[in-house]
């Protein structure tokens, strides 16, 4: 697996953020089992370490949940998913729309080209 990890942000966060992106897309399911901490690290090359520091985040933010001798389980409530879904996407927009302005594109500009690209499958 081929990965560009950012310097300006600590890799263990990359790799929480990786996994919390499966959940939160629903692509990883309450009850599935996240992979061993072993293979992650070696497919994207990184420390195990790193790796656990990651998943240990994970379980503090009670998006996981370590059982001893059954490996890592997703445990994220629907409530607990969609707060951090609304907090993740209000990021999104916040971070667009400085680019917008950066930019200096108007807001019927912007809205006009959000329109044109929102196409519904």
């Amino acid at each position: 697996m081929s990965y560009e990890f950012s310097h300006e942000v600590p890799i263990y966060l990359q790799i929480m953020d990786i996994y919390r992106s499966e959940i939160l897309a629903g692509r990883l399911i309450r009850g599935d089992q996240m992979p061993p901490v072993r293979e992650v690290a070696l497919a994207y090359g990184v420390n195990p370490n790193t790796v656990q520091k990651a998943f240990l985040e994970m379980d503090r933010l009670e998006l996981t949940r370590s059982e001893r001798t059954s490996g890592r389980f997703v445990v994220a409530t629907d409530e607990l998913i969609e707060s951090l879904r609304l907090e993740q996407s209000d990021k999104k927009v916040q971070d667009f729309i400085l680019d917008m302005k950066a930019l200096r594109i108007s807001r019927q500009e912007t809205l006009d080209m959000v329109k044109k690209g929102w196409k519904d499958d």
